[in-house]
């Protein structure tokens, strides 16, 4: 596997408890030739994901861009609002999916609708009967447990910041505990399509955010590590190659609101080709 990410990051053997050097040299040598060999191959098993590759992807999830769009959704700074909710994916599409992949990126679309309908004040338990059932459906049932804790009250910037970096922290360190890696990109990248759809409804409407084109910005950094990440691990996780293929073309489309809206039936499309 090529590992262009290494050099990048400087990796922390806490995060995966990687082992050390010494009584186990010989044998993680051996783990890395047969690894390498399974590369050349062009067909590596899930349990060769080694612990380096790990704690590569988790840093690189780690380092997403942040924004502070949510602190001021949450305070009322910003207020965002969708008249029309058709472009949401309807909850009986749920019923019909039968991979892991198509499940797991439908759980970041519905995540990214609750949120929406949460923001809105609009009722939300529809969404979250289907998130519950295809989280069990993933085994990541903590994911919900996670995303249920409370930010302290009256919580400034900073302190909501860091509520929601631990927050996205717990999420990662399970699904890395829980061998679920590709689950986790899989969720990622079905938010960040279903975001786009939103950037590209004719009816959005920020309201006290001057700067709203800092939506698309964070929307582009978080898709082009998505791509890298897809382009790293497609030896490991096959559906991952089909993944990044597919949201590849959804970075120069929300490159603004204006051309996210330009853009609102192709980029529909690409939400939907996810699910096929």
């Amino acid at each position: 596997m090529k590992k262009s990410i290494i050099s990048l990051f400087t990796l922390t053997a806490f995060v995966f408890g990687l082992p050390s050097c010494g009584g186990n040299k010989t044998k993680d040598n051996e783990a890395a030739n047969t690894e390498e060999a399974a590369v050349i191959a062009g067909n590596v098993p899930k349990s060769l994901l080694t612990e380096e590759v790990k704690a590569e992807t988790i840093q690189l999830l780690r380092d997403m861009p942040s924004s502070e769009i949510p602190y001021r959704v949450a305070t009322g700074e910003v207020k965002i609002g969708v008249g029309d909710l058709s472009y949401m994916l309807p909850v009986s599409k749920a019923p019909q999916l039968t991979s892991t992949a198509q499940k797991a990126r439908a759980a970041g679309i519905y995540f990214t609708d609750y949120n929406v309908l949460k923001a809105m004040n609009q009722p939300t338990a529809e969404v979250e009967g289907v998130l519950a059932k295809l989280t069990s459906d993933l085994n990541i049932t903590f994911v919900m447990n996670i995303l249920k804790e409370q930010a302290p009250q009256n919580a400034s910037k900073e302190e909501f910041a860091k509520f929601l970096q631990n927050q996205e922290d717990k999420i990662l360190q399970e699904m890395a505990n829980n061998d679920k890696i590709d689950i986790q990109i899989e969720m990622l990248s079905g938010i960040a399509a279903e975001s786009a759809c939103v950037y590209a409804n004719p009816s959005l409407v920020v309201k006290g955010d001057a700067t709203s084109a800092g939506l698309s910005e964070n929307l582009i950094k978080r898709l082009e590590t998505l791509n890298q990440i897809t382009a790293d691990l497609t030896a490991y996780y096959p559906d991952l190659k089909e993944l990044g293929e597919t949201i590849n073309p959804l970075k120069d489309k929300v490159t603004s609101i204006q051309t996210a809206r330009n853009s609102n039936s192709e980029i529909l499309a690409i939400r939907d080709a996810l699910l096929k």
